[in-house]
């Protein structure tokens, strides 16, 4: 979407956050956002305007002078991808992007920027999250994360006993390294403790570099065109899709789950992915 269009969108956000009370956030991604020609052009008009801004990205593209103009943003956060240990991550992403990556990381770190890590698990990867942690606290990192990936690859999936055994192994890490965040869907199983609901339909919106807009990128629903809308307010509260992902599941053998009320059955996109369904309960859930 090249700035002219970028701009009428921020203008239709701009107005829906105002007429809402709402502070705002956009976060920046892709693909690699830092592609884009008119990135900064587009971030200082998101901060012009008082939104807070995130961005997401794989750090290849990060120097020292790209990672001034980024700290000159104010963002709330850069996030980077890391997937595992040099040789794992370069298998994911491409042959020395690890390396790439960590400079990128160093780069904003040296201009005070707050830099998160997300680590996305898959089958190839599950064991490297200590390697991970390891890497992040060497760099300083503020904050790792991790998340399931979402696929239509079922290879590429983790079963139960292996995300019970990163679980188990993230919890451990998290209480040596308070920056490490376990607060993703039944991540808090080890812990005994919960604090993840689904964000799809109530405080998320997605708009893809076309327009189409969505719910949540990790669920395959395209809800309509930004550029078909004219007060986004009114058609957000309307969409048959947004309402419908804002109601509470109730996953039929959940219900005698004391934890139930507040994790209300888990990852949805994680769930959908595997089974096509939005009323089940976590496939990865073992108590």
């Amino acid at each position: 979407m090249p700035y002219a269009e970028m701009a009428e969108t921020l203008d239709k956000y701009d107005e829906y956050i105002r007429a809402e009370g709402f502070e705002g956030q956009i976060n920046l991604t892709g693909g690699e956002p830092l592609l884009h020609p008119d990135f900064f052009k587009i971030a200082a008009d998101i901060r012009r305007r008082g939104i807070r801004l995130g961005i997401l990205t794989n750090g290849t593209l990060i120097d020292d002078a790209c990672a001034e103009a980024i700290a000159k943003l104010k963002p709330v956060f850069v996030q980077v991808s890391l997937d595992g240990s040099e040789k794992v991550h370069d298998a994911i992403r491409g042959e020395g992007n690890f390396k790439r990556a960590l400079r990128g990381i160093d780069c904003l770190k040296k201009q005070g920027v707050r830099v998160l890590v997300s680590f996305t698990v898959m089958q190839g990867n599950y064991k490297e999250f200590k390697k991970v942690a390891a890497v992040c606290a060497r760099h300083k990192v503020d904050k790792l994360w991790w998340d399931r990936v979402v696929t239509d690859d079922p290879e590429q999936y983790v079963t139960t006993s292996q995300f019970k055994e990163i679980s188990k192994a993230a919890a451990g890490l998290a209480r040596r390294h308070p920056f490490i965040s376990n607060s993703r869907a039944l991540q808090w199983i080890p812990e005994g403790s919960c604090s993840y609901e689904c964000s799809a339909g109530k405080r998320l919106l997605i708009i893809l570099a076309n327009g189409d807009m969505m719910a949540c990128r990790r669920l395959p629903f395209v809800i309509g065109n930004i550029a078909d809308v004219s007060d986004l307010k009114t058609w957000l509260k309307s969409n048959e899709i947004m309402k419908k992902l804002a109601e509470p599941v109730f996953p039929r053998d959940c219900v005698q789950c004391p934890h139930f009320y507040k994790c209300a059955g888990g990852a949805r996109c994680v769930t959908y992915a595997q089974t096509g369904r939005l009323d089940a309960r976590d496939v990865n859930c073992y108590v």
